[in-house]
């Protein structure tokens, strides 16, 4: 009799954890917060949100001890019963039945009808075992982690975030070739998964570029500089390109030349924003919004201007190039010269090769576009005609200027893929700002390339 009463005990707890692990993987945020407003405890909706992991460990621990428990339980019944072999087949086979319909077919049809109805009303109960089972996840998490250093993998949670991404891919995959959804939408689902990795080095316009006006100069040249550059915000420097005095807006410049000429630039630019060039691109937005501010200057580990990021060119990474009537008519930035010849911007960054046209340059700190790449592999700045080969390509330097490479010429045994954008490639770099800036230093020696 005992054994009996041990089973049914073991396979009724493991029916409840089934329900509660499947409830807590497939409830939706959004219909749990009504389901709690409408029944008057919302504070039961943060509860569960910052305890569903824990909880979902708990159960599933629990509901396989309580599995094997019931599992042993009706074992030891069977064999203390002296079944013939037939009676022990079919109530083996009757067992099976039972815990598919029971354990897997019935909570797998509750938890995506009522996963939010069963969480409010049983989360009472379902919090009380997760001090239960701490040391036995403290056990599992250190095992986890044993084996994920085994196999080379130092963060579990990376995992479970790549995981989640290329999940998020295919899905996007899926309903571009269903019809679902606009290939517009998904390459805006595919720039903001890459939004929250970036730091704002892979979009800000690089020092070298940076238009600025000198602090000596009059209220009238600063406006005749504005508008020769076509921008609204323009960075005001002392000495040298990394002494920044100040922002100079174009609204605060009109105002004092009609009311108070005589006033020095000093006197009306704003305070600049740094940020260091390894801040992320989501938390600069961020501070951007919270501060209502519409540039910022990027200061490199040594505390020089690395360069500066404007409001639009967060955007244009999250929603593509936004062109307005200041922005000159973009150059393609790769040129198919033939099936096998390309030629690129070297400020065209490693990665859009590398995803474009299926090659494996190296993704390193040090570097992000192909005129980097360039530096790093020749220890020097190139002549124009110099070339080198990288695997089966050959790359030629086409135009540069005593310190830059402006472009390159990419010759490969084999075809070139056509991409999607007509063999055009944005360069963040490069891209188009808010009227606010794209730098070019005075000192510089050559005239900076056309601004894409």
């Amino acid at each position: 009799m005992i054994p009996i009463i041990l089973s049914s005990l073991g396979f009724g707890m493991s029916l409840f954890l089934a329900l509660s692990a499947y409830s807590l993987r497939n409830f939706f945020r959004a219909q749990l917060a009504i389901v709690c407003r409408k029944r008057g405890n919302e504070e039961r909706f943060g509860e569960i949100l910052r305890d569903d992991e824990s909880a979902l460990e708990s159960c599933e621990m629990l509901g396989h001890l309580a599995f094997a428990g019931g599992l042993v339980s009706f074992m030891f019944w069977q064999l203390n019963s002296s079944p013939s072999p037939y009676q022990l087949t079919s109530n083996l086979l009757l067992l099976a039945l039972g815990i598919w319909l029971l354990l897997f077919v019935f909570p797998w049809g509750v938890s995506h009808v009522a996963s939010e109805l069963f969480l409010f009303y049983f989360w009472p109960v379902i919090r009380l075992l997760i001090p239960l089972t701490t040391p036995l996840r403290f056990v599992a998490g250190g095992i986890d982690t044993m084996v994920h250093r085994i196999a080379g993998r130092t963060d579990p949670e990376q995992d479970d975030i790549d995981t989640l991404a290329d999940e998020i891919q295919s899905v996007v995959d899926e309903g571009e070739r269903e019809g679902l959804l606009e290939s517009r939408a998904g390459k805006m689902i595919y720039r903001l998964m890459e939004f929250q990795q970036e730091d704002v080095r892979a979009i800000m316009t690089p020092r070298t570029e940076i238009i600025s006006i000198d602090v000596e100069a009059t209220l009238e040249e600063a406006r005749t500089e504005l508008l020769e550059a076509g921008h609204s915000r323009i960075p005001v420097i002392g000495e040298t390109p990394d002494d920044v005095i100040g922002i100079l807006y174009a609204r605060d410049l009109l105002e004092h030349i009609v009311q108070t000429p005589h006033k020095s630039l000093s006197d009306i630019v704003r305070e600049p924003f740094y940020v260091p060039e390894t801040t992320t691109i989501e938390n600069l937005l961020e501070t951007m919004k919270r501060e209502r501010l519409h540039l910022a200057i990027i200061l490199d580990e040594y505390g020089g201007v690395a360069g500066l990021v404007t409001l639009e060119d967060i955007l244009e990474e999250i929603v593509g190039d936004i062109a307005d009537e200041f922005d000159e008519e973009e150059n393609d930035q790769v040129l198919r010269i033939d099936d096998y010849t390309l030629s690129i911007d070297a400020r065209i960054h490693l990665d859009e090769m590398n995803d474009h046209y299926d090659v494996d340059f190296p993704e390193d700190d040090d570097f992000d576009t192909m005129g980097g790449f360039v530096f790093s592999e020749l220890g020097r700045i190139p002549r124009i005609g110099e070339s080198f080969h990288w695997g089966s390509i050959l790359i030629t330097v086409t135009e540069a200027t005593s310190r830059q490479v402006l472009r390159l010429e990419l010759k490969s045994d084999v075809v070139w893929p056509h991409t999607n954008s007509s063999q055009r490639l944005a360069t963040s770099s490069a891209s188009s700002t808010d009227n606010s800036q794209r730098l070019v230093p005075r000192e510089t020696e050559s005239t900076p390339p056309e601004s894409p």
